[in-house]
């Protein structure tokens, strides 16, 4: 059964009997601070009758914080359990707001070989309300300077393989009176599961962030194994068809993991940008976040930048992604909890 926050205010209408309470409601539970352990008996401008039925019929379940570390630039990394289940989360500041990095699976079945998540392999979908809780809890940490203002589905899990969830949790982050996230400012990242990737165009206004980090299938591969169902052609024609249908209204991220030696050539920033024709895209250079075992390299500052202004200077709207969080393991594709469910993965604190 759904609890408050993965209820629309339809949902809810119906729950209380009528809209303005379903209003009130959220109102209340979006302006919660400190989110309370047990839900109150009473709640502003509901009615005690259409309350307490509602709350008696749920259990309210909020995620308690394990564990959380914040890096010298600000980055906090929290370690959430879920009934026994175990997520990380990520607060990333920067001036004048927050974003905040959810996951939508504990653990993830796509072993990219890049990403640490996949050490865990998979232990179970999350449901929307424990997606939302993850918002809450880092919200709420956020200092008054630096609101959170965006959410990226970007933590561990393939979003696309949890769609429904996924979707429900972005429908409820955007309906007002919830905390008035813009569509703009929520995006969906994926490996490239095209099924999921159609239906999420068709089905949300969502921005979408596509995992691409290489220019060839070969080596697109190599580093994400599950990816040879859908070939990249495939994948970058979905999109232009949604530009198209959509008349480039929505955002598209295009997420470039830069791998020392692998992905990083002149030829490889030229095929980018011919593969890119035509879509209506901002790609972020992420160089990648080393971690043991993986047989992957680093790109030199140097390289990084040559790859970025050959990019640019053929018109690509590019930026690159500098590491964030990275001494508490909280950077792209690092993160990992122990399975034993006692936090943060001994081991895994890169600068390595």
């Amino acid at each position: 059964m759904r609890h408050l926050p993965a209820l629309t205010v339809d949902e809810l209408t119906r729950e209380l009997g009528s809209r303005t309470r379903a209003v009130e409601a959220l109102k209340w539970l979006y302006a919660q601070k400190t989110l309370p352990q047990e839900l109150p008996d009473t709640v502003p401008g509901v009615s005690h009758r259409a309350w307490r039925p509602f709350i008696e019929a749920r259990k309210w379940s909020l995620p308690k914080v394990l564990e959380r570390q914040q890096s010298p630039d600000g980055t906090t990394k929290y370690a959430l359990d879920f009934d026994g289940t175990n997520v990380e989360t990520v607060r990333i500041p920067a001036k004048g707001r927050s974003t905040i990095c959810i996951s939508s699976q504990a653990g993830c079945t796509r072993r990219c070989t890049f990403c640490a998540t996949k050490e865990l392999g998979f232990i179970r979908q999350l449901k929307a309300e424990e997606m939302i809780g993850q918002y809450l809890h880092a919200r709420n940490e956020a200092p008054e300077h630096q609101p959170a203002t965006n959410v990226v589905f970007m933590g561990m899990g393939e979003p696309m393989d949890n769609l429904d969830e996924v979707l429900r949790a972005v429908e409820c982050l955007t309906q007002s009176p919830a905390p008035q996230l813009r569509h703009v400012g929520v995006t969906v990242s994926t490996s490239g599961v095209l099924p999921g990737l159609k239906r999420f165009l068709a089905e949300s206004k969502a921005s979408l962030a596509l995992s691409l980090n290489a220019t060839t299938d070969e080596v697109r591969q190599q580093v994400m194994p599950q990816t040879r169902t859908w070939p990249i052609a495939s994948l970058l024609d979905a999109l232009r068809e949604d530009a198209a249908r959509r008349n480039n209204k929505r955002d598209y991220f295009i997420e470039y993991v830069l791998f020392g030696d692998l992905n990083d050539t002149d030829e490889d920033a030229d095929r980018l940008v011919q593969l890119l024709d035509g879509i209506p895209s901002r790609v972020n250079l992420i160089p990648y976040n080393p971690y043991p075992g993986t047989g992957l390299k680093t790109p030199t500052e140097e390289r990084v930048n040559k790859f970025h202004e050959r990019a640019v200077k053929q018109g690509l709207l590019t930026l690159v992604r500098w590491p964030r969080g990275r001494e508490i393991a909280a950077a792209c594709g690092q993160l990992v909890l122990s399975k034993d469910g006692a936090g943060f993965t001994p081991g895994i604190s890169v600068g390595a």
